[in-house]
């Protein structure tokens, strides 16, 4: 049985982790600008929501593959990073609006599934597709 523990929870990965779902977050985005893939009104919303997926996809398997004990207690810590961020940031940034509670709430899902399931296919290509408890 593998241990998700919070002793198993290494802050430094963390916060490493959503640097690098940040950057490629907003790398995929760009991409998708100068592409001319993104477009005004909802088509914009879905390639938020696509490069958001793989942008945390890539950070919470940078942490599985390099620190494989406990992979979904760092998707999750990854999320919740990401919220209190977004907390820090509307706190003390004016903004224009505030976005739907629904929108917000399914990007923040967004971002736990795909932070978790990342992590957990690191952990699964670090130990070469077996779990150390059973070889298989």
């Amino acid at each position: 049985m593998q241990s998700e523990h919070l002793s198993n929870l290494h802050a430094g990965w963390v916060i490493g982790g959503w640097l690098i779902a940040a950057s490629v977050t907003a790398g995929l985005y760009l991409g998708g600008v100068g592409l001319g893939l993104v477009q005004p009104g909802q088509g914009a919303a879905v390639w938020i929501g696509v490069s958001m997926g793989g942008g945390f996809f890539v950070g919470g398997m940078l942490v599985g593959m390099r620190w494989s004990d406990a992979p979904l207690l760092h998707g999750a810590a990854i999320t919740f990073f990401s919220v209190l961020v977004w907390f820090v940031v509307t706190l003390t940034v004016e903004s224009g609006g505030v976005e739907s509670v629904r929108l917000v709430l399914g990007l923040v899902l967004l971002q736990f599934v795909a932070s978790c399931s990342g992590a957990w296919m690191g952990r699964r290509v670090t130990l070469g597709g077996t779990s150390r408890e059973t070889g298989r």
